[in-house]
């Protein structure tokens, strides 16, 4: 049941416009899974290091586990088509007390209304942020973009 409330949520996460309007691409989408705030931008909020030194799909993990709540953030980038016609989405969530699962895609952006679009290459940042108001932290946090496990880190 946990699974097919954090699917339905992530699904509503990535189609849903909130009150009939698109939701740019700058814009915060707050959901609640299993007791976590989880937070998706589609842009980051600080600086972005990762230890991959190639502009292709990285993801970095900021821990604030002391904090009132505990808090992590995932900061990312997925290299994909032109963000003027893709946009990431959040696919998948699952959070256990053994993990905390996010997997993500680029999906044509609901906004684009231009013509063809072009065949480039760009990354596309991200940023997602989880408080957890109401359910332990997990032991480790993975992300993935697809089916490619970029970060698979202990918190």
């Amino acid at each position: 049941m946990r699974r097919r409330a954090l699917l339905s949520t992530a699904a509503a996460v990535s189609t849903a416009s909130i009150a009939g309007c698109p939701t740019p691409p700058w814009s915060e989408i707050p959901e609640t899974v299993d007791g976590a705030d989880v937070t998706l931008r589609r842009e980051h909020t600080g600086e972005f290091e990762s230890d991959e030194p190639s502009p292709n799909d990285a993801a970095a993990l900021l821990r604030a586990v002391d904090a009132e709540p505990p808090r992590l953030t995932v900061r990312g980038r997925l290299l994909d088509g032109s963000r003027d016609c893709y946009r990431v989405d959040l696919i998948e969530a699952e959070l256990s007390a053994d993990r905390l699962l996010f997997r993500l895609t680029t999906e044509d952006d609901p906004d684009w209304d231009g013509g063809p679009c072009s065949d480039i290459g760009q990354t596309h940042p991200y940023e997602i942020a989880v408080a957890f108001a109401e359910a332990p932290v997990p032991d480790r946090t993975e992300v993935r973009h697809g089916d490619e496990t970029v970060l698979d880190e202990r918190v």
